[in-house]
């Protein structure tokens, strides 16, 4: 049958969400192929996806259209006979990659008026359409959407949540390769960076890393370049803890996997350790979790509360406090054997 090419988010924690419309697809046509277009960085997460076949790497471009890079990657979708392809992204830049592809079916909401470029609406588009602007609806709501059609679900039925699975024996191979414990539980902190609203105080990470560290927890700083600040600072306070911020991009898959509990702030890295199914502690600004967190049952959500000087920006009025006991029963509550 004719393989389906999904058009996903270039970012992280976007590009995770796109897998439970994926998982929708895979299921409403078990014979289709799945493959995906996503940023560079995202192709090396994509093969820890189940359904996704393939993922063609498209460099964001933040102003120009791109066209050359596009061609040339169109070049390449031809050959692969798509009949059907799914925007996630409800750009005109994406819009042109299965229009030059000449894939005869694409499905996506005309948010920036690409009628022709996408050619079959979901049924609730008009909704969307008048939306305009800020999304109305979550990220995840908006990608299940498209790939159901605008179908309304029935009662007692629940789109899927993105996964992502290691397996095993390459996890293992990263452990020997990384010279870590398999028996020390780790606690994996992603601060992002320290100067956003989104973060949280760094004396509070430096204290949860203290107490990890003191009951023979492994710490690990994870993320990226952003994060390597917030890392050098947790050394200077818990020399032990481990800076995995400047290792190779694929490491950070192996790292979350490996974690036994995550604590993190809104970003990419959050979704993916939920898509791994880690136990998670997801710290965001008031009224911003149901927008922007993952929706794996695992994680735990905290935000300020409303009587909190801090509650209209920023993290400050999480406490300390409630961080250790949603940690705590975290830990609890994972399953044995994990």
């Amino acid at each position: 049958m004719d393989p389906i090419l999904v058009v996903c988010f270039p970012a992280v924690g976007d590009f995770v969400r796109c897998h439970s419309a994926i998982r929708i697809l895979a299921d409403r046509f078990p014979g289709r192929p799945i493959d995906i277009v996503t940023s560079p960085g995202n192709v090396v997460f994509a093969r820890f996806m189940p359904h996704v076949r393939k993922a063609w790497a498209l460099k964001k471009q933040h102003i120009r259209l791109g066209l050359a890079e596009r061609r040339d990657l169109v070049r390449e979708l031809r050959k692969e006979n798509y009949g059907s392809a799914y925007l996630m992204t409800s750009t005109i830049k994406a819009a042109l990659i299965p229009f030059m592809a000449r894939i005869p079916e694409r499905i996506g909401y005309p948010q920036e008026l690409q009628f022709g470029l996408v050619n079959r609406l979901p049924a609730d588009w008009l909704r969307h359409l008048w939306a305009f602007g800020p999304r109305k609806t979550r990220l995840y709501e908006e990608v299940c959407s498209v790939a159901t059609l605008g179908v309304k679900l029935t009662a007692n039925v629940d789109w899927p949540s993105p996964q992502m699975i290691i397996p095993a024996v390459e996890l293992d191979e990263w452990r020997k390769r990384a010279g870590v414990d398999a028996e020390r539980p780790a606690l994996a902190l992603f601060t992002g960076e320290m100067e956003r609203l989104r973060s949280w105080p760094m004396e509070r990470f430096i204290s949860i890393a203290k107490d990890y560290s003191s009951r023979g927890w492994a710490v690990w700083i994870v993320g990226g370049p952003r994060e390597h600040g917030a890392a050098n600072r947790i050394r200077a306070e818990v020399p032990q803890a481990v800076d995995f911020t400047t290792t190779p991009l694929i490491d950070v898959m192996y790292q979350l996997a490996a974690s036994a509990l995550f604590l993190g702030v809104n970003g990419g890295m959050s979704h993916a350790a939920a898509a791994l199914s880690v136990p998670c502690v997801l710290i965001f600004g008031s009224n911003l979790s149901y927008i922007h967190a993952p929706v794996n049952q695992h994680v735990r959500l905290l935000e300020p509360p409303i009587s909190t000087p801090s509650w209209i920006v920023g993290t400050v009025g999480v406490s300390e406090e409630r961080v250790r006991e949603a940690l705590a029963s975290a830990l609890a509550d994972r399953p044995q054997g994990s």
